[in-house]
């Protein structure tokens, strides 16, 4: 078993003190040494959580590194491995020539790898073991399997606790809001997180980025469970100090990893995959959760502009002039804090060392509890759209809006 060596890159050192993260490749050759002298195996299986290839690659590690482990390393017969959110099933040969199977059933539960091996007893000198003669692997969707009825019958205590606790009513929407609104523009969705970062942290402005595809929140009562679409992580809450200058290139990575550099009126809007058969990507081509927008300025996006030069501030949302030269006070998610998307590294340029003298402040419990808090004093809300960035030229962003949102959405 191993797991990215990335973890540094998205969660704070006080998470995991005392652990120490090794690049995979060196890691499971000296690993696999210790596991055939020890343990003698007839079938060696890696569990992995790591994606294919790609992600964060730094001159120490690879965040995901299973291609190589199962190309460089010699003995794996299986390699089980997720966190690219990508459904994958192929056969790899290694240096020595063998088949590896490597699958990742990706995410949300929606398929289960499954690999089939067929042995063959053989005695040596006395020793009985066993050789690999078959192996297969599939990906099976279990989406419309019907559970066992006697193993949800002896959880259904715990289960009606849940619900009983997801089902409490926290406060009232006036109207209903909607995550795929976040990708197109303002919205009430992304728009309510963001009033609701300002509010808690009086930070100058936040980002933040949806962090579902295709979720509402109903108009009438608002439940514990609602808040799970309205933020589905439990990422504490953090403020930052940025220039204004960093404010600008964090965002000018968001929106290209966002919305294509349209050519003529006809061009998508948006950077879509050629597939959908990907559970968190859902037909974009970069990761959602790295798309942030902003609260407490007012900007444009030029889309007919190159990458990183599409984001065209224009002043404060209270009036007061934008200045790049500033330090302002910017609330965060932690993953995002801590480098998670590389928007504040790459991005703004941020040295990766020098991310924790940047935060100023950090909340003691999880960014959906506070969201709570604020919506029971609330009692009744009323989420709207800031409308304080957009698209431009409209001419071209509001029709291939249009069309880009029925690709993606059916309507």
């Amino acid at each position: 078993g191993m797991l990215t060596p990335a973890i540094p890159n998205w969660l704070k050192e006080t998470i995991w003190s005392g652990l120490r993260f090794d690049e995979m490749v060196s890691c499971a050759k000296r690993t696999m040494e210790e596991v055939k002298k020890k343990e003698n195996p007839d079938v060696i299986v890696g569990l992995f959580h790591s994606g294919w290839n790609g992600g964060i690659k730094t001159p120490q590690y690879d965040e995901d590194a299973s291609q190589k482990v199962a190309q460089e390393v010699p003995g794996f017969d299986v390699i089980f491995f997720g966190h690219d959110h990508t459904p994958h099933n192929t056969i790899e040969k290694n240096i020595n020539g063998k088949d590896v199977i490597c699958l990742d059933p990706a995410n949300n539960a929606q398929k289960v790898a499954l690999t089939t091996l067929t042995l063959k007893p053989k005695t040596i000198k006395g020793k009985r073991s066993y050789v690999l003669t078959h192996a297969s692997g599939e990906l099976v969707d279990v989406r419309n399997i019907i559970p066992d009825k006697d193993f949800m019958q002896h959880f259904q205590p715990e289960i009606d606790s849940v619900k009983a606790w997801s089902e409490q009513v926290i406060g009232k929407f006036a109207n209903t809001i909607y995550t795929k609104d976040c990708f197109f523009g303002n919205s009430a969705f992304n728009d309510l997180i963001l009033d609701l970062e300002l509010k808690i942290t009086h930070a100058d402005i936040a980002f933040n980025a949806p962090l579902q595809f295709n979720s509402a929140i109903k108009a009438g009562n608002v439940t514990v469970a609602d808040m799970f679409s309205l933020y589905k992580y439990e990422n504490q809450l953090c403020v930052m100090r940025l220039t204004g200058e960093e404010v600008r290139k964090h965002l000018e990575m968001s929106y290209d990893l966002w919305v294509n550099t349209m050519k003529s009126p006809d061009d998508h809007l948006l950077l879509l995959a050629n597939t959908r058969d990907d559970a968190q990507r859902l037909g974009f081509k970069n990761f959602s959760f790295n798309f942030d927008s902003a609260a407490g300025i007012d900007y444009v996006v030029d889309v007919t502009k190159p990458d990183g030069e599409k984001v065209h501030i224009l002043r404060m949302s209270n009036g007061e002039p934008f200045d790049e030269h500033k330090w302002y006070t910017v609330a965060v998610n932690s993953y995002r804090a801590n480098g998670g998307g590389e928007l504040l590294t790459k991005g703004a340029g941020i040295a990766r060392d020098s991310l924790k003298n940047r935060i100023i402040w950090e909340s003691e419990k999880d960014q959906r509890h506070y969201l709570m808090e604020e919506i029971k004093k609330a009692g009744i809300m009323n989420p709207q759209p800031h409308n304080n960035w957009k698209f431009i030229p409209e001419a071209w962003t509001v029709p291939a809006a249009a069309r880009d949102r029925k690709i993606l959405f059916g309507e």
